[in-house]
């Protein structure tokens, strides 16, 4: 069965309004459930750097409450990722594509939450642990001047921020895809311009981790072997290479 039938431009927009509530909705609703559980998942995401070097502090009466409310909101962004690209996807690829199929959506849509998931772990305990050791090396050099007292809030929007980096890095095969298959770029480009692609993952896993090859090459092969396996998903799925 075909997704799309002929609509007009009203039909459209009417469409897409249509579709960008539904996410809307899902965030929202997500969301409530992340102001829930908002205790478990702070205590989850403090763990990395839970020792006797370092002390979370909260300095304001209402920091509590807006940690909680910054938390479920990511909690929600991440659990409405996949009806967002499931909206996305309906919405857009019939446009570019009139073959396109209601289970070859689903398929995507399971794909990129697989690798959500696998950006999300990726992030929590390889990127957060070699960032924190990176920096928490520097901070205790000074340990007779400085004490590590961090503010819970800042240190869970700088893990949100890593966490949100990892996960969208992961989606690379989806967002290859796209780029293909709407014409932007096309395959050969991707693989002829692999050795920038190299450098600029070596260069992100330099801002975040330590300055030892070691830790570097921990961030960069995984990056290097998910692009490549990008390049081979989509030489196997896209014909019109």
């Amino acid at each position: 069965m075909k997704m799309t039938k002929e609509m007009t431009f009203l039909e459209h927009l009417l469409e897409l309004r249509g579709r960008l509530l539904k996410s809307f909705l899902s965030i929202v609703i997500f969301s409530i459930v992340g102001y829930y559980y908002a205790d478990m998942i702070i205590g989850f995401l403090v763990a990395p750097i839970s020792d006797s070097h370092t002390n979370l502090q909260v300095l304001k009466i209402t920091s509590i409450f807006m940690t909680k409310l910054t938390v479920a909101f990511f909690f929600g962004l991440m659990l409405s990722f996949p009806i967002f690209l499931y909206q996305l996807l309906v919405f857009v690829l019939p446009v570019f594509n009139k073959k396109v199929t209601f289970l070859k959506v689903v398929f995507f849509v399971f794909l990129s939450l697989f690798l959500l998931v696998l950006g999300l772990f990726f992030g929590y305990y390889v990127m957060i642990p070699a960032s924190v050791t990176f920096f928490k090396s520097i901070s205790l050099d000074l340990s007779g001047l400085v004490g590590l007292n961090y503010t819970l809030e800042n240190y869970l929007i700088y893990l949100i921020w890593i966490l949100m980096i990892s996960s969208l890095i992961y989606q690379m095969p989806i967002l290859i895809f796209m780029l293909i298959k709407i014409g932007l770029v096309d395959l050969i480009w991707f693989k002829s311009n692999r050795h920038y692609v190299v450098v600029a993952f070596f260069i992100l896993a330099a801002i975040f981790t330590p300055p030892d090859p070691i830790s570097q090459i921990m961030i960069a092969v995984p990056l290097i072997l998910l692009y490549e396996f990008s390049l081979l998903f989509i030489s196997i799925i896209h014909k019109d290479k």
